[in-house]
């Protein structure tokens, strides 16, 4: 590791969790341009870290995309400013900001609120904050006599922050366009040439992965608030007046019998385990296709081995609506900074592509058996990054009797099934492990090759990182072709063949 590096890893062991000192120290993911002191809200994944974060959305996939038949697309980085201006970020895709009279630091001024109402306990002042506006939240920062945390002088006039990155396409100035600040809207202006050349009818789905891009005022947490982050996002199209009996080959009354942990918009912090069905006859949730999201959910999360104590569904409150939206849950997942959201869930009704027929010109209504309408959208948009930091703290084991702490990851989603490891450094052990390596690649077997450190050290890295199995070759190997095969999470260890494992 370079030398520059040195402090943003030290730093990050010191402060945060167990999880984030095997981050560190194994690079899973580390602050970009470390080597000129870093940008904040910008991270770079090393080779584990980004293997886990591909292979989380590979699962999504699965269940989003494979599952369902949605069209997959990939849109454009760069958004026109009229795109935005009729999708309303240009006017309202804006966070409260402070900054330090002194020092000039920015800051969240929701987030200070926050932060000083939770340390003292104060959960009624904790709640209302989601509530306030702009006025409200400068009066609350004054009462309250928060400070600048890095001076600890007096802070500004709380204001309005627009999060779009702007740029220019051409030169001498050319058109004012920005970095897509979610990959949502290219979906929605992409739909009705797909519709059109895709066959498609209502219900219909289209997903997108892929870098978004969010000007935040103060990156902190590490992959919780960033300024770029990967987004994967599913937009459902569909006539409102249909209730479905099945979606997508998905029985109806199976999705809706599903229970999930979930706080009502009026029940404050009270979680219960509901079914859809109650949540939907109780107008908790606006329709079968909005359950059906969070069923898909459910369905990842435990995919990926999430421990279902770890995350709940909350109802959005009034205030906390986005100004398309008929309903909103987040699903939030526990960590080391308290719950974060980790997919937001919204009924966007037609806005958005009636927004865009209005200031683009064009009719983006489509036929639905004899009926003409602009369609309805419920969206699912998650964050694989933040999936990730989640899934991270929710698997790590701190291990004091096996004298380090390693990562409980499922299989769906650990770096390597397997690592394969020479017992020590014999050119025959090393030539035979090699041999392994290369046979368990051919055979499409996600698999690691180390000869390097102490045996027992070489264990403890894998288990470190989740790999589930090691398998070492030794003198034996040379005789009959079995190998030792050791477990992550019992230590134990077996003779196999190794024609068994492949």
């Amino acid at each position: 590791m370079l030398p520059i590096l040195l402090p943003f890893v030290i730093a990050m062991a010191k402060k945060e969790s167990a999880a984030s000192d095997i981050v560190a120290r194994r690079g899973l993911y580390y602050q970009a341009f470390g080597i000129y002191e870093g940008v904040a809200g910008f991270y770079d994944y090393g080779p584990v870290g980004l293997r886990i974060r591909r292979k989380l959305e590979a699962q999504w996939r699965n269940i989003f995309v494979n599952r369902t038949g949605a069209l997959e697309i990939e849109t454009s980085l760069i958004v026109p400013e009229i795109v935005l201006k009729a999708s309303g970020h240009i006017d309202t895709f804006t966070d409260p900001i402070t900054a330090c009279e002194t020092c000039k630091t920015p800051y969240r001024a929701d987030k200070l609120l926050e932060a000083h109402y939770e340390k003292k306990g104060m959960t009624k002042e904790l709640d209302s904050v989601k509530k306030m506006g702009i006025e409200h939240m400068d009066r609350a920062l004054r009462e309250a006599g928060i400070k600048c945390e890095k001076c600890g002088n007096k802070l500004g006039k709380v204001e309005k922050f627009n999060l779009l990155f702007k740029t220019q396409v051409g030169p001498y100035g050319g058109s004012s366009s920005y970095l897509r600040p979610e990959t949502t809207q290219g979906i929605y202006v992409d739909f009705p040439y797909l519709f059109k050349t895709q066959g498609m009818k209502l219900p219909c789905a289209v997903a997108q992965v892929g870098p978004a891009f969010r000007n935040e005022i103060s990156p902190r947490q590490q992959l919780v608030r960033v300024r770029e982050f990967t987004q994967m996002e599913y937009e459902m199209f569909i006539d409102p007046a249909e209730e479905p009996e099945e979606l997508f080959g998905y029985g109806m009354d199976e999705v809706l019998k599903t229970k999930i942990n979930f706080i009502r918009s009026d029940g404050g912090e009270k979680e219960e385990m509901l079914s859809l069905r109650e949540l939907l006859e109780e107008g908790n949730i606006p329709n079968r296709h909005f359950a059906f999201l969070l069923y898909l959910e459910e369905k990842l999360l435990n995919a990926i081995g999430m421990d279902r104590k770890a995350y709940r569904f909350r109802e959005l409150v009034k205030e906390e609506l986005p100004h398309y939206s008929r309903g909103n849950v987040d699903l939030e997942i526990r960590t080391g900074y308290g719950y974060i959201e980790v997919a937001g869930n919204a009924y966007r009704t037609d806005w958005d592509l009636s927004q865009h027929a209005k200031t683009s010109g064009n009719d983006l209504s489509v036929i639905n058996g004899e009926k003409r309408l602009v369609p309805h959208v419920v969206e699912a948009s998650m964050g694989s990054g933040r999936l990730m930091f989640a899934l991270l703290e929710n698997s790590c084991v701190e291990d004091a009797e096996r004298g380090w702490n390693w990562l409980r990851l499922d299989g769906s989603v650990a770096p390597y099934r397997y690592a394969v490891f020479p017992l020590q450094k014999d050119e025959k052990l090393i030539a035979k492990a090699k041999e392994i390596y290369r046979l368990m690649v051919e055979k499409d077997v996600d698999c690691y090759y180390s000869e390097t450190a102490s045996i027992g050290k070489r264990y403890a890295r894998a288990d470190e990182v989740g790999i589930r199995s090691c398998i070492t070759v030794d003198y034996t190997t040379l005789e009959d072709d079995t190998v030792t095969v050791r477990d992550r999470d019992t230590t134990k260890q077996v003779r196999k063949k190794f024609v068994d494992i492949l």
